[in-house]
C-alpha cells in the first residue's frame, strides 16, 4: 500500500475498458429519454432531427479530438478532468468557479437526477404489468436512495468493483440498444405506410403536430432555432464522453486516454443516431414510450416491459460511472485541501482510517449528495405539473420530482460542456501565447473552434429562450387562465434555476481561497 492509502495494484483500465467507460457513460438515459425532445425542436420532420444529432455528434467528437491536445498541457495526470484543463490554461477565478461546480453541483445533481431516471424507467416497466398500481413518492425515493448509496459505497470505494459493474451493465445493456435500433423500423414495415396525407420524408404522423392549445416556445420560431435549440438536449445525451479523463490515474496506459475517448465517441454517434431513426420512424411519440401500443396489439406488450427493465440497467451504468468520477475528483480536491472542511474530512476520515483518501471522497461526496437529494425530493413534491408519463399510474408528487429534477439535470449538464468549452477555448488561445507546452495535434484548430462555438451558441440560445418562453407562457396563462402548473411554473423554475446556478458558480469565486496545486508544466 502506497503513502495514499491506496493499493499499488489499482490500475485496472486498459483502452476496452476506456472505451466501455465512455460508451457505458453515455448511453443510458439520454437517447431513451430526450429523443422525443429533439423530435419536437425538429418541429416533427425526421431529415431535420437527423440533421440535429449529426450536428450535435460532430459537436462532441471534435470536443474528444481537441481534448487530445489538451490533456497534453497538464504536468502530470489529474483526475479533475475540466477541472484541470481550466486550471492550466485559464485564470484562477474561471478554476474556482469550476472545481466548486463539480464538487457541489454537478456530481450531486446528475447523479440524483440519474436515480430517479432509473426509478421512473423501474416504474414505468411494472406498471403495464400490475394494472392499477399507483407508485408512491416516498417508494420512489427510498429505491433512488438506495441505488446511490449502493454505487458511493461500491464502486466509488473500488475502480476494481466499478470496472465489473460496468461491463455486467454493459452487456445487459447491449439489448435494449439493439432492441431499440430494430423495433421501429419493424414497427415501420409492418404498417407499410404513414397516416394518408404524411410524408415519410419530412413529417411524423399528424399525433406529433404541434399542439396548438399549448403556449408558444421560442425554439418553434423557425426550424435554424429548433436544430440551435436540440444541441443542449443531444449534449445530455453524450454527457460521460469525458469520463475516463476523470480516471486517467487507473489507467494501465495513460496514453490509450485519447484513443479510447474517440473510439468510444464514435460507437455512442453511431448508437444514437440509429437508435433515434429507429424510434422516429416507428413510435408514435418519437420515443420508446410509442413502441407500447403495437407491442401490446401484438400480444407481447410484456417486451416493452423488460426492455424499460433494461433500460433502467443502462441507466445503473451511467450512475456507475458518475460516481467513479466524482469520487476520483473530490478525492483530489480534498488531498489538495480546495474544498469546504477538507481538513476535517481530512483529520476525522482520511486519518483515521489508515491514510484511506478515497473513502474521505467517498464520504463527502454522499453527503453532499444526500442533502441535494432531499432537496430535490422535497421540491419536486411541491412542484407537481399534471402531464401526465406513460408506463405507469403516477400521483402527481412523484410526477413533480421526476419533472424538476430533469429540469435541474439539464442546466447541471449545460454547465460541464461550459466549462469544457472554456478550457478548450484556453487552449485554443495558448496556441498563440504560448504559454504551456503541449503536444500540437494538425487537427486541433478547426475541432477547438468548432466546439467553442457550439456551446457558444447552445448557452446563449438557452440563457434567451428561458426568458423569452416564460414570457410566451404568462401572455397564454393571462388568456387562458388555466394550466398555471403545466406551462407557467416549469418555465418560471427555469429562469429560477439559472439564476441559482449562476450565483452558486460565480460566488463562492469570488471569496480567497487557499493554495492551490500547479498543474501546468
Amino acid at each position: 500500500m502506497n503513502n495514499k492509502g491506496q493499493p499499488q495494484q489499482h490500475k485496472k483500465l486498459g483502452l476496452m475498458s476506456c472505451i466501455v467507460v465512455v460508451v457505458g457513460g453515455c448511453v443510458g438515459a439520454g437517447i431513451f429519454f430526450k429523443n422525443a425532445q429533439i423530435l419536437a425542436f425538429s418541429q416533427h420532420k425526421i431529415i431535420l432531427a437527423i440533421l440535429c444529432w449529426l450536428i450535435g455528434g460532430i459537436g462532441v467528437l471534435c470536443m474528444g479530438l481537441s481534448l487530445i491536445e489538451v490533456v497534453t498541457g497538464c504536468k502530470k495526470p489529474s483526475n479533475l478532468g475540466m477541472g484541470a484543463w481550466c486550471k492550466t490554461y485559464n485564470n484562477n477565478f474561471i478554476y474556482k468557479m469550476c472545481k466548486n461546480f463539480i464538487a457541489y453541483l454537478y456530481c450531486p445533481i446528475i447523479l440524483v437526477a440519474l436515480a430517479y431516471y432509473f426509478v421512473q424507467a423501474l416504474f414505468s416497466a411494472i406498471g403495464p404489468l400490475a394494472n392499477g398500481w399507483a407508485p408512491n413518492w416516498w417508494l420512489g425515493a427510498l429505491i433512488a436512495l438506495f441505488i446511490l448509496t449502493w454505487f458511493f459505497f461500491t464502486s466509488g470505494l473500488s475502480i476494481k468493483f466499478y470496472n465489473i459493474q460496468n461491463w455486467v451493465i454493459m452487456c445487459i445493456k447491449f439489448f435494449p440498444i439493439i432492441f431499440a435500433m430494430i423495433i421501429g423500423f419493424l414497427i415501420f414495415g409492418f404498417k407499410h405506410s404513414l397516416p394518408p396525407g404524411t410524408s415519410w420524408i419530412n413529417d411524423l404522423p399528424n399525433s406529433l403536430a404541434p399542439d396548438v392549445s399549448k403556449p408558444k416556445e421560442f425554439s418553434a420560431i423557425s426550424p435554424l432555432l429548433g436544430i440551435v435549440a436540440s444541441i443542449p438536449a443531444i449534449f445530455f445525451t453524450f454527457n460521460g464522453f469525458q469520463y475516463p479523463a476523470n480516471l486517467v490515474n487507473d489507467m494501465k496506459k495513460p496514453q490509450y486516454l485519447p484513443m479510447g475517448m474517440i473510439i468510444g465517441i464514435i460507437i455512442v454517434v453511431v448508437i444514437s443516431l440509429a437508435i433515434s431513426c429507429s424510434l422516429m420512424f416507428g413510435s408514435e411519440t418519437g420515443g420508446f414510450d410509442g413502441a407500447r401500443d403495437w407491442l401490446e396489439s401484438k400480444h407481447i406488450g410484456w417486451l416493452y416491459s423488460v426492455m424499460y427493465l433494461m433500460i433502467g440497467f443502462g441507466i445503473l451504468g451511467v450512475i456507475n460511472g458518475t460516481v467513479a468520477t466524482s469520487v476520483k475528483q473530490t478525492t483530489e480536491l480534498l488531498t489538495n485541501k480546495e474544498i469546504l472542511l477538507a481538513n476535517a474530512i481530512n483529520k476525522h476520515v482520511v486519518v483515521k482510517f489508515h491514510n484511506n483518501e478515497i473513502l474521505g471522497g467517498v464520504i463527502y461526496q454522499y453527503v453532499f449528495t444526500f442533502v441535494l437529494f432531499l432537496v430535490c425530493t422535497a421540491v419536486g413534491c411541491v412542484y407537481m405539473p399534471m402531464n401526465k408519463i406513460p408506463g405507469a399510474n403516477f400521483d402527481n408528487h412523484i410526477l413533480g420530482i421526476f419533472n424538476f429534477v430533469d429540469l435541474v439535470s439539464n442546466w447541471d449538464v449545460l454547465g460541464v460542456y461550459i466549462f469544457i468549452g472554456v478550457g478548450i477555448l484556453g487552449a485554443l488561445i495558448n496556441r498563440k501565447t504560448n504559454k504551456v507546452k503541449v503536444q500540437k495535434k494538425k487537427y486541433f484548430i478547426p475541432c477547438a473552434i468548432v466546439s467553442v462555438l457550439l456551446v457558444a451558441i447552445s448557452t446563449l440560445y438557452l440563457v434567451v429562450a428561458v426568458f423569452v418562453d416564460l414570457g410566451y407562457a404568462l401572455s397564454w396563462f393571462s388568456a387562458h387562465k388555466t394550466n398555471f402548473n403545466d406551462y407557467v411554473l416549469p418555465k418560471l423554475l427555469s429562469v429560477v434555476m439559472l439564476l441559482l446556478f449562476t450565483g452558486a458558480i460565480i460566488i463562492p469565486a469570488c471569496f480567497k481561497s487557499k493554495k492551490q496545486v500547479n498543474l501546468s508544466r
